[in-house]
């Protein structure tokens, strides 16, 4: 058996954990250790539908937005290249009385914030989105500077900067357990008996983060539901390539462009959640019950239907799903764990984790450091529901009730 010292060590080589490495890096934090057990934003970091929504309602997300953002323009002069932000804008339709008051709350917090926005025609919609049925628009709100991005360069990104700035990465390397000794965390040992040392330990590991928490008696509150979308066949004149992404409430739905074809993201009224426990290491090898993806597809369909009228003949070219880390209060789980001094956690990405990963990074980073954290952190604190048992099904359910009950983008 080996050891090592470091300062930092972060379990989870996707988004949320490279994130965080380059924020860390930024502020000189050390000598900083990234371990993954599969390669570098190969898992659900990969299956993401990758929309930047800047304007949000909830407290602070829209800081931790911004924050992602900034981190793009300073990874692509870091690394002198481009990360392929797309610059599309989106536009969000409401057509009821319940989904006209989202859209007024959007307009009031992106008016606060300084985001661009604006109320456009029905005719300005059409040409904007030539597939949609704008009779069925009551109201399309258009925010010009929103994006999307793909998410594995954008983590690849994180990746390599904080590579750049002095991050050692590891890939092909699983963690065994996150070893404690009292009520202290002193690293982690490897699959193969390896010991590495550290005072600080941030656990980012996804759907799996829990399932390193359960030998040290933590529950953190978030359970893996499944996220969704289908990519329909290439037709670039009614589907242009980077016309803005939609979120239509009111058929819990989104779409985004895909190079002449069309993304379509569906919310089921039940979600799914899945028990950690029953996961495999590779995401490509779990069952995400995609037997269902055709009823899921015959449940929305029809609340779709109104914006996208051939939605029952449209050819669907591809399908993908994967983990989305949600929490009963469909917020983020950010900060040390209180049972164990020097252990921390970034996870529960609650579906925006592409969007808000920079600042969620940025916060762990700040509190690690004991810094001045730049948005509340009492708002993500990992203990704020006491005690859980992640992999209870009752709680696993109010998990997917969350994603069931989400709205936005």
């Amino acid at each position: 058996m080996t050891t090592r010292e470091y300062d930092i060590i972060i379990v989870g080589g996707g988004l949320l954990g490279c994130a965080t490495a380059y924020q860390l890096a930024k502020r000189k934090a050390g000598n900083i250790l990234l371990l993954e057990a599969n390669e570098i934003a190969s898992q659900a970091s990969a299956r993401a539908a990758c929309l930047l929504t800047r304007a949000r309602t909830k407290p602070a997300l829209m800081e931790l937005v911004q924050e992602t953002y900034d981190c793009i323009a300073e990874i692509e002069q870091l690394l002198g290249e481009s990360l392929e932000l797309q610059q599309c804008g989106s536009v969000t339709i409401a057509s009821s009385e319940a989904s006209l008051k989202e859209v007024e709350a959007l307009e009031a917090a992106a008016g606060r914030f300084g985001i661009p926005n604006e109320r456009i025609s029905r005719e300005r919609t059409k040409e904007l989105l030539p597939w949609m049925e704008v009779s069925a628009v009551d109201v399309a709100l258009y925010m010009p500077t929103d994006a999307f991005i793909d998410s594995a360069l954008l983590c690849s990104g994180y990746a390599r900067a904080a590579r750049a700035l002095g991050v050692e990465l590891r890939s092909g390397c699983k963690v065994k357990r996150i070893v404690a000794e009292g009520d202290a965390v002193t690293g982690v040992e490897l699959a193969d008996g390896t010991v590495l040392h550290a005072p600080l330990v941030v656990n980012a590991a996804g759907s799996w983060a829990n399932l390193l928490m359960r030998p040290l008696q933590v529950g953190l509150p978030f359970t893996p539901v499944r996220s969704h979308f289908w990519i329909t066949g290439i037709d670039k004149e009614r589907f242009p390539v980077n016309h803005p992404f939609t979120v239509i409430p009111d058929a819990r739905a989104f779409t985004r462009s895909d190079v002449g074809a069309l993304i379509i993201g569906l919310r089921e009224s039940q979600c799914q959640s899945f028990d950690p426990s029953t996961l495999t290491d590779k995401l490509e090898d779990f069952d995400f019950n995609q037997a269902a993806k055709w009823q899921v597809l015959d449940e929305g369909a029809p609340l779709l239907k109104r914006y996208l009228p051939d939605i029952d003949d449209l050819g669907i070219a591809h399908y993908m799903a994967g983990p989305s880390c949600y929490v009963p209060d469909a917020k983020f789980i950010i900060g040390p764990v209180k049972r164990y001094s020097g252990l921390y956690t970034v996870t529960g990405c609650c579906g925006g984790g592409v969007a808000a990963g920079g600042g969620m990074g940025r916060l762990a980073a700040e509190l690690m450091l004991h810094e001045e954290p730049f948005v509340d952190p009492a708002l993500f604190v990992p203990e704020r529901f006491g005690e859980v048992d992640p992999f209870s099904a009752e709680f696993q359910k109010r998990c997917a009730d969350a994603r069931s009950n989400k709205k936005g983008g």
